[in-house]
């Protein structure tokens, strides 16, 4: 039951993925790379104690242990994400590369064993499979694994202490009237990232007070359960909020930040948010651009390819369609190519085009998606359309 658990949520979270960084029209700001590596390292390490607990990983022993470095990577990744989410931060800072400390001391730790012969991965990773219970008191690495079982539940609780202080000091100091309703959805969703890291954390105390009080580790014991149970509501949380409230990963892109003198010290500044009201120059940019059915022939046209054209920000962009003219990008881009069509489709130029070669023209890049695109429109086929003219 466990196992299909963790394949729904391993499912889920590569959904969540795809829609973040492989979808056409994805953001892909430096926000979603974090939340994207984030899953991609938990996916992994959820993989890999699928192959352990049923014994597949005896014929791929060198992926044993793989998953150690990236889940002490996790927990930071987590923090920094919800960090860069409230602070519109948009390149990695120096000091960020300290939360690599943990990583590269887990792959030093189990080097020696990365360094084995297949044969010789082959005879531990049997071990471990036979003695699964045991697992924690090998020393396949530098140290013991249970120092490294010790260590990972406290630096997460350390990283999840640090993202709820986060959302709760943002919160606490920015309580501006106008950015309000913006400033409030988004701290909604960084909850969902905070509560997921919470409960990988109640998780792993479960794990330990099992495993001390009644010498089971992973067994089939309802409290033993209960932790991979924890981890898989995680992911769902996670993967199904996004999916119910994509509007989230657009962040926080109407929020600006204004300095002004700090009040404390001197010659020091403060980042104060505003909202921006005016968007009456971007919308006239917006519309001009779409004006132009030259602009829309590319069959390839996305988001991010409008937005650097306009020299705008792709979130800035995405808010504006969404909350302006009220639609999403793909419906917006639609009907202002069928408008195009609309005005040309008459007896006389079906005489001479088909109506497929109208919609390439018009930069759709199937019959399927422009018919569909119609009806969702018009509310009809563009031949039953035609006979109503």
């Amino acid at each position: 039951m466990i196992e299909i658990l963790y394949l729904g949520s391993v499912f889920c979270a590569l959904l969540t993925v795809y829609l973040l960084l492989l979808k056409d029209n994805s953001f892909r700001s430096y926000a979603d790379y974090i939340l994207s590596v984030y899953l991609v390292f938990q996916i992994w390490a959820v993989v890999i104690y699928l192959l352990v607990n049923s014994g597949l990983i005896i014929k791929m022993p060198h992926l044993y242990k793989t998953a150690a470095p990236l889940s002490v990577f996790t927990a930071p990744l987590s923090y920094l994400y919800v960090r860069v989410v409230l602070y519109n931060e948009r390149k990695i800072n120096k000091k960020d590369l300290l939360h690599l400390i943990p990583f590269a001391l887990m792959v030093i730790n189990y080097f020696p064993f990365f360094a084995l012969s297949t044969a010789e991965k082959t005879i531990i990773v049997q071990a471990v499979v036979n003695h699964f219970d045991d697992a924690y008191n090998f020393k396949i690495g530098l140290v013991p694994d249970y120092v490294n079982f010790i260590f990972i539940p406290i630096q997460v609780t350390c990283y999840v202490f640090f993202q709820w202080r986060l959302i709760r000091t943002y919160k606490k100091e920015n309580k501006q009237e106008g950015v309000q309703k913006q400033i409030s959805s988004v701290l909604k969703w960084l909850k969902v990232i905070a509560w997921a890291s919470t409960l990988f954390v109640i998780g792993y105390f479960i794990l330990i007070v099992d495993i001390v009080l009644f010498n089971n580790f992973l067994n089939s014991t309802y409290l033993s359960q209960l932790p991979s149970l924890l981890v898989c509501c995680s992911f769902l949380m996670i993967s199904t909020y996004l999916l119910v409230h994509p509007d989230v990963l657009t962040g926080l892109p109407f929020i600006k930040y204004r300095e002004i003198e700090s009040s404390i010290v001197n010659n020091e500044v403060s980042k104060v948010p505003f909202i921006v009201d005016d968007y009456s120059n971007e919308i006239q940019l917006i519309d001009q651009y779409f004006q132009s059915i030259d602009n829309l022939q590319d069959s390839n046209l996305n988001l991010n390819k409008i937005a650097t054209h306009l020299h705008l920000p792709a979130r800035e962009f995405s808010y504006i369609i969404n909350n302006h003219y009220k639609k999403r990008f793909n419906d917006f881009l639609n009907e202002h190519r069928l408008k195009y069509i609309v005005q040309k489709l008459d007896k006389d130029y079906i005489n001479n085009y088909t109506i497929e070669s109208l919609a390439k023209e018009a930069g759709f890049s199937s019959k399927t998606s422009f018919y569909r695109a119609f009806n969702k429109l018009y509310k009809c086929t563009p031949m039953e359309y035609l006979d109503k003219l």
